[in-house]
């Protein structure tokens, strides 16, 4: 997708000429039109709408190239004022199918002006085109507004995927925002959804405290179609409760080099079964083992079984889960704390499940995340090694799926000085060797300023705080300080650290509501250590998430799209049974992270 860039702006320049067009060949038969001329019009008024037939049927089978050259000949023909209605909608339909939101709007802003030309079916086709149009662009609260204002209109079958979509958006929403707004459109149906929606993206809650807020929200709210049927697979929660496990093996190392990773997860899983135990909810035994002191790990679920444990969570060493997913099956149904590598060859074991903290996931969050803020051609800073190939790996597929582009990646060695892969990733370098010729040709003094590249217009950064703390500023020196850089959560220690982390103000980044959003718990896990979390928080917070995600994963598997709302984010599983995260995103801002304000 690199060379889309003239591709766009020739389609822009054709959806000009079109619009042109339009407005002159728009005329209908006049009163003085008799005899063939009523027939020509009416023959072309056939073959039009023909060929609008056909058009619809390729954008449902996803045949946008066929459909494109469909709509050109189309344009070019003479269209009555309803026609042309029809031709903005298929135009729209086509450029947000080709993830094109913005040629899209443009037709959906000129649809506005033939409204009155529209069919009542055409006005609803154009209100769904809209609500996608917002889903595109990032606008969920709008999207999720305009689908409920339509839903009334649609027909059973549309209306159920309508709802269930009300749902999908507002889930992208933070819950303080879904609050916010729920305040200001009280006793209303899109205020109840709002609430019923913030109760489910609160992270702080168990699953016995979700499932009594949406009975009490239910109860209150008999005859709202979200509780005639639940979204998301809330209609699972009494179930998963009085189904959860009552035996389960914590499988972590608690000695050698993994000891503190596995110490901060027991300690977070701990501090969450202690919670429900003081709230009177009901909770598994717990058997725990060091999977250091077991040199063969059937014999470690072997031990598990005769304990009476229904699950294991656990094992935290790679090349553990590496092993498991390569067997056809396990003794019991496993919850790991990492992911193996993947090879299309490999058929996994169905009751294999995988959670962890991986970074690809931030990578493509951060993708998507500055694609629907407009952002079209990156610069790339990664570190060199395996681990910054698989996190650059994962953001550029997802980026160039979403039709960005990439003007440079750079793979740095950890140094003291980074200005010299910054001048060459900026092209600043070029830009004074062009000025050394110049001087030598020219013989004399000439007035020099250096300049960056000016082809891109952000930068993804991947890199440690002592890291980033010197790239931020470096940009700047480099005469980037313009552009937006996004960054994954290693950015950010963990810890406020204003001091330090001014240099990074701007940066915006994506990391887990455990450090951004302070909840109860994590209060008094931060009080009980000795020295509070430190650098292990997001493993605490990954801990609380392993006790609460199991008795859930059943849900997140009936329902593909459905989420649960943690302390490491939004939970999902895909259809390898490996969950996936979307955290909270926010800004530096004098050197602390602040929630960014949505558009």
């Amino acid at each position: 997708m690199r060379g889309n860039l003239p591709d766009r702006w020739l389609r822009g320049l054709s959806l000009l000429v079109v619009s042109a067009g339009l407005g002159l060949s728009g005329c209908s038969t006049t009163p003085g039109q008799t005899g063939l001329g009523n027939s020509l019009t009416e023959s072309s008024s056939q073959s039009n709408s023909v060929l609008m037939q056909q058009i619809r049927g390729e954008l449902d089978d996803g045949e946008f190239g066929n459909a494109a050259l469909q709509l050109q000949l189309l344009h070019e023909r003479v269209l009555t004022p309803q026609e042309q209605v029809e031709f903005m909608l298929l135009s729209a339909q086509m450029h947000l199918g080709s993830n094109e939101p913005e040629i899209a709007g443009e037709y959906l802003n000129q649809l506005t002006q033939r409204m009155n030309y529209a069919t009542p079916e055409q006005e609803l086709r154009a209100s769904l085109l809209k609500a996608r149009w917002y889903e595109s662009n990032g606008e969920y609260l709008a999207a999720a507004r305009e689908r409920d204002f339509l839903s009334g209109a649609l027909n059973p079958e549309q209306r159920e995927q309508n709802h269930e979509q009300i749902w999908q958006d507002l889930m992208a929403m933070p819950e303080v925002e879904l609050l916010e707004w729920a305040e200001k459109t009280p006793a209303t149906q899109f205020g109840d959804w709002l609430r019923l929606a913030a109760i489910s993206r609160n992270s702080r809650l168990t699953l016995d405290e979700h499932l009594a807020a949406v009975t009490t929200w239910r109860e209150q709210n008999p005859a709202h179609p979200a509780a005639i049927q639940l979204p998301g697979g809330l209609a699972l929660l009494a179930d998963l409760a009085a189904n959860r496990p009552h035996s389960v093996a914590l499988m972590l190392p608690l000695s050698g080099p993994l000891e503190k990773t596995g110490g901060a997860i027991r300690d977070g899983f701990m501090a969450a079964y202690y919670e429900s135990l003081d709230k009177g909810y009901a909770i598994p035994q717990v058997h725990l083992y060091d999977s250091q002191k077991y040199s063969d790990i059937d014999i470690a679920y072997a031990q598990a079984q005769l304990d009476g444990a229904q699950w294991v969570i656990g094992p935290i060493n790679k090349m553990q889960v590496q092993a498991l997913q390569q067997r056809e099956t396990l003794p019991l149904p496993t919850l790991a704390l990492n992911y193996g590598d993947r090879s299309e060859a490999e058929t996994l074991p169905a009751n294999l499940y995988q959670f962890g903290l991986a970074a690809e996931d931030e990578a493509v969050q951060i993708a998507e995340k500055a694609w629907t803020d407009g952002l079209r051609r990156a610069l790339v800073l990664v570190p060199q090694g395996n681990w910054g190939e698989r996190i650059y790996a994962a953001f550029e597929q997802r980026w160039l799926e979403l039709g960005g582009e990439i003007g440079e990646q750079r793979f740095y060695p950890n140094r003291q000085d980074y200005n010299p892969e910054i001048k060459a990733l900026l092209n600043v370098d070029d830009s004074q060797k062009r000025y050394q010729t110049m001087r030598r040709l020219l013989r004399q003094s000439t007035e020099f300023e250096p300049r960056r590249r000016q082809d891109v217009d952000w930068v993804f950064m991947v890199a440690l705080p002592q890291q980033a703390r010197q790239i931020k500023p470096t940009l700047a020196f480099n005469f980037a300080g313009d552009l937006p850089v996004y960054a994954t959560s290693h950015v950010y220690s963990g810890e406020p650290n204003p001091t330090k982390d001014r240099d990074l103000n701007g940066v915006q980044f994506c990391d887990v509501p455990w450090l951004l959003e302070s909840s109860e718990l994590y209060r008094t896990v931060e009080k009980v250590m000795p020295n509070g979390q430190g650098g292990y928080a997001r493993l605490y917070a990954m801990g609380v998430d392993a006790f609460r995600l199991l008795p859930r994963l059943k849900q997140l598997e009936v329902f593909p799209h459905s989420q649960m709302f943690g302390s490491t984010g939004a939970l999902a599983l895909d259809h390898e049974r490996r969950i996936h995260r979307r955290t909270e995103c926010t800004q530096f801002r004098s050197g602390r992270p602040q929630r960014l304000a949505r558009r």
